[in-house]
């Protein structure tokens, strides 16, 4: 189940407009919507809390102060359902507003320690119950933008199915569109949806797995550390069995703003998204989601000095993505510095990271790219 399916479209004048579906959050919290699994519903709410609760005084979101108690006793209701205990420390979302004054923090309160316990216990219900495949930021993982040289123009072909098509910079990015089972996303997947790509079908394996890899490197241009830890992990991959080790995607989208970040000043109408694009993304057996960042100076000064600001931003964004499912592992630009000592730190790094993938002990990658 989706976000948008908590939402129903209504009309005023010419004017459409997205509005919580209020029969459905009650007949959802009294147990009547037999057709709706009280797992993936759960999920959808949580995260739809999480997505919308006020980060800055600006930030209005979806939801208003009632819509939000609405799907807080929902929430509550659901899991108490599927035995989880939830307590929040507020009941609606002036409620969080308070709580967060009252705790000295603004509006910048780590949500990690309310929704986590719950979002934890879904998780482990999942893998319990053999939950089927990785859950996206909204419901079923679906839509991975990857490899992407210039931000895509994206128009949704149909919203309710969640389809997208990619209407410019088509050429400079990737689109995976299938399921992402519990098995994650192996090279070997990858490959056979590579191989159904334009002017792809008739190429033998190894010249297919070369045109994989030459336009997974483009996106990365002149990147040397980013360009190190892709070769390091292909040639890692090739020597522990290719098809079974888990793809490695760089320049992944994990949020999309159609707009600049000049574009939302120009129009006043709040912040461009952040971190809309993560460095890797490593989709793991088991539901695991391992997001891998290289951090340059720009990460955490201007102009060479200092910006307290631009490092507050990154760990915020960190706290708020684990918070959806994601492990977080940063490395620092100077770790590459040395070729040999990144590839000692890189061996060890993934073989901590995927030692148990497929049974077999993760080490040195040989041989060149």
């Amino acid at each position: 189940m989706r976000q948008d399916d908590l939402f129903e479209m209504n009309r005023e004048g010419s004017y459409w407009f997205k509005k919580l579906n209020h029969r459905l959050i009650n007949e959802v919290r009294r147990g009547l919507a037999t057709d709706i699994n009280d797992d993936d519903v759960a999920h959808a709410l949580l995260y739809l809390l999480i997505d919308d609760l006020p980060l800055h005084p600006e930030h209005d979101g979806l939801l208003d102060n009632p819509d939000t108690g609405a799907v807080i006793r929902c929430l509550t209701a659901v899991l108490w359902r599927l035995g989880i205990e939830f307590k929040p420390p507020f009941h609606d979302k002036h409620g969080y507003v308070s709580f967060c004054t009252a705790n000295n923090n603004g509006l910048n309160t780590d949500l990690t320690l309310v929704f986590a316990p719950a979002r934890e216990a879904l998780e482990r219900r999942d893998r319990l119950h053999g939950g089927g495949g990785l859950r996206g930021l909204r419901g079923e993982l679906r839509n991975l933008i990857f490899a992407a040289e210039y931000k895509p123009e994206i128009v949704w072909r149909d919203v309710t199915a969640g389809t997208i098509e990619i209407t410019k910079n088509k050429q400079h990015c990737l689109l995976y569109d299938r399921p992402v089972g519990p098995q994650g996303l192996t090279w070997g997947a990858l490959l056979d949806w590579w191989r159904h790509q334009d002017g792809n079908y008739a190429l033998p394996k190894e010249a297919l797995r070369t045109t994989l890899r030459d336009c997974l490197l483009r996106s990365l241009r002149k990147n040397e550390p980013e360009r190190m830890m892709l070769d390091f992990y292909w040639r890692l991959s090739l020597n522990k069995g290719f098809d079974a080790s888990p793809a490695l995607l760089p320049q992944v989208y994990l949020h999309f703003d159609p707009l600049t970040q000049q574009q939302r000043i120009q129009r006043v109408e709040g912040q461009v998204l952040p971190r809309q694009r993560m460095d890797f993304l490593l989709l793991a057996p088991g539901g695991r989601r391992y997001v891998l960042e290289l951090d340059g100076r720009q990460h955490y000064s201007r102009d060479g000095v200092p910006a307290p600001d631009l490092y507050a931003e990154m760990v915020r964004e960190d706290r708020r993505i684990r918070l959806q499912g994601y492990e977080v592992y940063r490395f620092g630009g100077a770790e590459f510095s040395n070729a040999k000592a990144a590839e000692t730190m890189l061996s060890e790094f993934f073989r901590e990271l995927l030692g148990g993938v497929q049974g077999e002990e993760y080490g040195n990658a040989e041989g060149p790219f």
